[in-house]
């Protein structure tokens, strides 16, 4: 449980989002899909919108490890422990890496 009480999950996370988006854009078609209902991609954008992603990983892994928000949410009336907490980051940011995930692998299918 100490790589879960860390941040060393939540930034090996953000990591290899990063790495994926930089390692995937030297293969991606020049248009991707970005926007899916049902399954199927209704709207397309260029390659270099798959940095997205990274920005929005470093952009909450960064906004999380602010203390005061990390008191709020540990300190409310629902508590929070500190594994807690990072459990809760570490899936949302392992939604939104499923979600790069899903839109590289559709930009080949």
């Amino acid at each position: 449980m100490k790589l879960v009480g860390s941040r060393k999950l939540t930034w090996g996370i953000c990591s290899i989002g990063v790495l994926l988006a930089i390692v995937s854009v030297f293969f991606l078609p020049q248009i991707i899909p970005v926007h899916f209902a049902n399954g199927i991609a209704d709207d397309f954008g260029n390659k270099v919108e798959i940095f997205l992603f990274p920005i929005l990983l470093i952009i909450i892994t960064l906004l999380t490890g602010k203390e005061n928000i990390k008191y709020f949410l540990t300190h409310s009336k629902t508590f929070l422990t500190d594994i807690q907490y990072n459990l809760m980051i570490d899936g949302v940011l392992g939604i939104v890496l499923i979600a790069e995930i899903y839109v590289i692998y559709a930009s080949f299918v």
